[in-house]
């Protein structure tokens, strides 16, 4: 999709990101580069078919969703951390795929259950503040589409309950990714 059409479909075509949600937006593109690199990992997993499927498909939208936020973020103010998002991404979407397909959609489902809740504090504070409804949209709908990447992980891993292993590795990536949003709203 070329780039001025992905713009105007999220609507982010006359986004200023007020100065009071540089951090939070900063935070937001790290996210992303860290999620793009999570399916950049996973695809190594080339002989997972179930994996390398959702792959392809999750990684078009994050991918949609890093060049959305480098088109309203300018460059001065993007986490100077980038490169330790890449690599931190690759390391847990080729971890978590090599786990196997169950594994992987723990993963996916953990991360999209934290940037959910993340998106959507940012999303109130907009609201609830009357500022900036044009990157409150965005970010709708953004959210709205990491809620398809959870929604599909939980369906695709089956119905049953996480055991004490899967629950200790979501509540690893619920407590890394806190940290990180933390580092790229400061760095």
């Amino acid at each position: 999709m070329e780039t001025l059409k992905l713009i105007e479909k999220y609507k982010a075509t006359n986004v200023s990101v007020p100065k009071i949600m540089i951090p939070s937006i900063r935070s937001d593109h790290a996210g992303e580069t860290g999620a793009v690199w999570i399916y950049l990992g996973a695809k190594c997993i080339f002989w997972n078919k179930k994996i390398k499927k959702m792959s392809i498909e999750h990684y078009e939208t994050e991918k949609n969703h890093l060049l959305v936020m480098k088109h309203i973020l300018p460059k001065a103010n993007r986490s100077k951390l980038l490169i330790l998002w890449r690599i931190l991404g690759f390391s847990l979407g080729f971890l978590s795929a090599l786990g196997g397909y169950r594994t992987f959609c723990i993963t996916i489902q953990s991360v999209e259950t934290f940037v959910e809740k993340h998106y959507q504090k940012q999303i109130k504070f907009l609201y609830k503040n009357s500022i900036s409804f044009d990157l409150l949209k965005v970010l709708e709908i953004c959210c709205e589409e990491e809620v398809e990447h959870k929604i599909d992980a939980k369906r695709d891993k089956g119905n049953s309950k996480n055991t004490l292993i899967e629950n200790f590795w979501t509540s690893i990536i619920s407590s890394g990714s806190s940290i990180a949003v933390k580092a790229s709203k400061l760095i």
